[in-house]
């Protein structure tokens, strides 16, 4: 497989003139952007490149639903899931390259190292939660929860691991569809979590490569529309862990966001009396 017969799938609100150069540095890359019903300039920008084929999506459909359309679009062996808050470093598509062409045949998933804007480490590569840990981690101690999650990793070298962030996430295109794509129940938040449990459940492996590495500008999409986000993480939250735990879980992740939002709200109203 050549990564230059992969396609990029980039479920977009506001595309990255950068990263769209870059992905025309070779001939046979197949660039596919998903706009969601943008109103910042998006699609006019996109309409610059001539060779990036644009799917324009009358209302937003989430995250999800926006990577199923542009992978049903893509011919590559491989698909290239990239954030439109994501900056990829020049050198990632041929450490990409590099890795896939002599990788174990059982590995389905690559995921990028992220960095963040001021070029420190976002940790990223983690095991699957336990329902336990997310509460704890809603309630207050995600830090906690973080050691956890990440114990015994080495963020310099490639390393087998449970789930990677779906900022910037490469997946074998018959392995993508073999699972039935990215569930579009999830509209955004946890749908690559989703992604990488069905994945491993299927007998393939889920990678971190550190070698190829992004900027990620993490929150910046989801700022645009703080409230829909909120709504979002805790209907995926609660989503996820009823379909791959059960439904008590699912009621005991529904109660912690119930709690943290009532101390949110119950601190904001403290501080108001008191200043």
């Amino acid at each position: 497989m050549r990564v230059c017969d992969s396609a990029s799938v980039q479920a977009s609100k506001n595309a990255e003139t950068k990263e769209l150069k870059r992905t025309s540095e070779c001939e046979f890359w197949e660039t596919i952007v998903v706009d969601n019903a943008s109103t910042d300039g998006t699609v006019e920008i996109v309409k610059r490149f001539e060779w990036v084929r644009l799917i324009r999506n009358p209302q937003n459909l989430g995250f999800a639903a926006a990577v199923n359309l542009g992978a049903r679009e893509a011919k590559g062996e491989w698909l290239l899931l990239l954030n439109p808050d994501c900056i990829l470093d020049e050198n990632a598509f041929s450490e990409l390259y590099k890795f896939v062409r002599n990788s174990d045949e059982k590995i389905a998933i690559i995921g990028f190292q992220l960095l963040n804007p001021d070029g420190t480490l976002q940790p990223s590569g983690r095991r699957f939660p336990k329902v336990w840990e997310f509460v704890l981690a809603l309630l207050g101690f995600h830090r906690w929860m973080e050691a956890r999650w990440f114990e015994g990793r080495d963020f310099t070298k490639v390393q087998e691991v449970d789930e990677v962030s779906g900022a910037a996430l490469a997946i074998r295109h018959e392995v993508f569809k073999q699972v039935g794509g990215m569930d579009e129940s999830f509209f955004l938040f946890f749908e690559e979590l989703d992604l990488c449990r069905r994945v491993k459940a299927g007998g393939w492996k889920i990678v971190y490569l550190p070698n190829a590495r992004v900027k990620h500008y993490w929150g910046a999409s989801v700022k645009q529309v703080p409230e829909l986000a909120k709504r979002a993480q805790k209907q995926s939250a609660i989503h996820y862990f009823r379909k791959h735990h059960c439904p008590l879980a699912a009621t005991f992740v529904a109660v912690a966001f119930n709690l943290r939002n009532f101390a949110s709200k119950l601190r904001s109203l403290l501080k108001s009396w008191l200043s």
